[in-house]
């Protein structure tokens, strides 16, 4: 909050009207930290200790305030940006409380973010690990079931393992693919570059959803007001995503006719969870049944069942990741897409 004319500050809280307040300056009835105020003072409510006949003014408690916001490509997930580059605050203007964004999503990844005056909500969906993050990813090439099985496998990154609770492929196009996945962890993941290093090359990528909060009907660079209760449910009841993600894999139809499904443990789980039967839960786009190679413009590689280390090694035979250097992925120390 800004510094503001002290007259200012007491219409502003009911204390008295702006003549009214004038009239309590000039008769030295208020005062700033200790000091009698005079008209044309400024100060600020909260930090400064302004008191008006000896007793002091306390700020109203903001009332709490949530946001989705989704975030188009290009923006800062910030409210100022000393480099001038565009920034959340740019699409916020209208909203006068001041709010921060809970996580991020990096300038050239997009999607939603949720925004708040809430601090103990920021910390508790930071620490939560039952909260499904959900990512829509485009990636150059047809996405075999060998790939797939890459991903659902998972890898260590920043000293911990990082494995998503579902992969399916959502969308197929002439050369590209569209992946949705989702993680669970608490604390950032970084999906561009756990998608690097299982050798994906990244053309885009879109966080749909965190629990049961959707980017749905909120236009690129739009935002709308949530209710506690939302927010509330979040918390209380993450298995509200859960449901949703149930529901659209129950309703997924097959890619171009293929029959070919994946029975991954970690794919199948939200149904297995619901109480119904193991089975088939999404058509995939697939190499052949024990085909033991992933092919095309992402090179030829054996698979393996072990985690891979960020570095490139295989969690147990700890030789060089082939995989990632024939699809001539590079990696870099910092992310484009990085989200949390």
């Amino acid at each position: 909050m800004s510094t503001e004319r002290v007259q200012k500050i007491l219409a502003q809280t009911g204390i008295a009207s702006r003549r009214k307040a004038e009239e309590l300056i000039t008769e030295g009835l208020v005062t700033i930290n200790g000091k009698v105020a005079k008209l044309g003072d400024k100060a600020e409510l909260g930090t400064d200790a302004i008191k008006v006949k000896g007793k002091l003014l306390q700020a109203k408690a903001e009332e709490p305030m949530y946001l989705a916001f989704n975030k188009p490509m290009g923006v800062i997930s910030m409210l100022a940006d000393p480099q001038g580059r565009p920034t959340l605050a740019d699409f916020l203007t209208k909203v006068h409380t001041r709010i921060f964004p809970i996580g991020r999503l990096d300038f050239n990844s997009e999607g939603l973010i949720l925004l708040t005056n809430d601090g103990a909500l920021t910390e508790s969906l930071q620490k939560r690990d039952d909260i499904p993050r959900v990512y829509h990813v485009k990636v150059r090439g047809h996405v075999t079931h060998e790939m797939l099985q890459r991903l659902v496998r998972g890898m260590r990154m920043d000293r911990k393992i990082v494995k998503p609770h579902s992969v399916r492929v959502v969308q197929e196009m002439a050369a590209k693919s569209r992946i949705e996945i989702v993680f669970l962890n608490s604390g950032v993941v970084d999906v561009k570059a756990f998608f690097e290093q299982k050798g994906f090359l990244i053309e885009r990528m879109t966080r749909t959803a965190i629990g049961h909060l959707t980017i749905s009907g909120i236009e690129p660079g739009q935002y709308k007001m949530l209710d506690k209760s939302q927010v509330d449910a979040l918390l209380a009841q993450p298995e509200l995503g859960l449901k949703k993600l149930e529901a659209n894999i129950a309703k997924a139809k097959p890619l171009r006719g293929r029959e070919e499904r994946i029975e991954g443990e970690l794919l199948a789980e939200t149904l297995r969870k619901s109480g119904k039967p193991r089975q088939v839960v999404r058509p995939l786009f697939s190499a052949p049944r024990g085909a033991s190679k992933i092919s095309g413009a992402f090179g030829d590689r054996k698979r393996s069942d072990e985690f891979e280390r960020e570095n490139g090694t295989s969690g147990r035979a700890g030789g060089p990741n082939k995989f990632a250097e024939q699809s001539g992925v590079k990696r870099s120390g910092a992310s484009k897409f990085g989200s949390g």
